[in-house]
Order: C-alpha cells, then sequence, then structure tokens
C-alpha cells in the first residue's frame, strides 16, 4: 500500500517514510520562518535608520536653504554698501584730480620758458620739469648739408 503526503503533495511506501519526511518538512519550514522573523527584526533597524537619515537629511537642506538665504541677503547688503562709499568716494577723487589738472595746465601755460617744480606731500614727492628746446626739424638739416656740399663743390 502506498501513503499520500497532501503538505508534500508525494507519495510514500511506507507509513514511517511519509512521517519523517513530513517532520523533515516541517523543521525546513520552522526554520525558514525563523530566519523570515529573524530578517524581519533586523530589517527593522536598517528602516529606523533609513528613516532618522531621510530626517537628516531634510533638517540639512533646509538649514542649508536658511543659510544661502541670509549669506546671499548679506551679501547684496555688503556690495550696496561698498558700492554707496565707493561711488562718494569715486566722485571726490574724480573732482579733485580734475582741479589738479586744470590747475597744472594753468601753471605749464603760464611758464613757457620752462621750469622746475618739485610737489610734496608726505612721502609723495613729484617733480615736473620742462626747458623750451629748440626744436630743429630734418629738413633744415639735410638743406645744410646740401649748401655746405654745394659750396664745397662751387670752390672746386
Amino acid at each position: 500500500m502506498k501513503y499520500y503526503s497532501e503538505v508534500l503533495d508525494k507519495k510514500f511506501d511506507t507509513e514511517k517514510e511519509l512521517q519523517v519526511a513530513e517532520k523533515e518538512h516541517e523543521e525546513a519550514e520552522a526554520k525558514k520562518a525563523e530566519a523570515k522573523a529573524l530578517v524581519a527584526k533586523e530589517s527593522e533597524k536598517v528602516q529606523d535608520a533609513f528613516k532618522a537619515r531621510n530626517a537628516a537629511r531634510r533638517a540639512y537642506n533646509e538649514k542649508l536653504v536658511a543659510l544661502r538665504k541670509a549669506y546671499n541677503e548679506a551679501l547684496r547688503t555688503a556690495e550696496k554698501e561698498f558700492k554707496d562709499g565707493l561711488a562718494d568716494v569715486t566722485e571726490a577723487k574724480d573732482k579733485a584730480e580734475a582741479d589738479y589738472a586744470e590747475k597744472l595746465k594753468e601753471f605749464q601755460n603760464g611758464h613757457p620758458e620752462g621750469y622746475r617744480l618739485t610737489l610734496k606731500d608726505g612721502d609723495n614727492v613729484v617733480t615736473l620739469t620742462s626747458a623750451p628746446t629748440e626744436i630743429r626739424s630734418i629738413d633744415k638739416e639735410f638743406d645744410d648739408m646740401l649748401d655746405l656740399f654745394s659750396a664745397m663743390l662751387r670752390r672746386w
């Protein structure tokens, strides 16, 4: 007579073989269930760590956005203060440089005979000189040379 196991869906020759096979199957299923429970328990730790990591990332991103916003606002404020302050000083500097250039030009035009002017302001010392020089034209020099040559030929 043959014995049939509904659990294993298999036929066995003896009842003892059937009981041993079902017992082995039961133990294997118990081990699988135990391993599955262990995996589920250990996966909870990983799941909790995953959730904690995501929460930390959200907090980091929110803080990063807030800090960047504050940084950019401070940067815009500092840049505006810099440009406003620089504009005031630049205007005064440009006015002083234009006044100096005008006074220097008047002085130079007033002294065509030449001058030597030393300007001192603390460590800054500038010496300006102008001496009239006779500007000789190269054409005149060439004409003078031709005249000398002609005179020499006439004497010969």
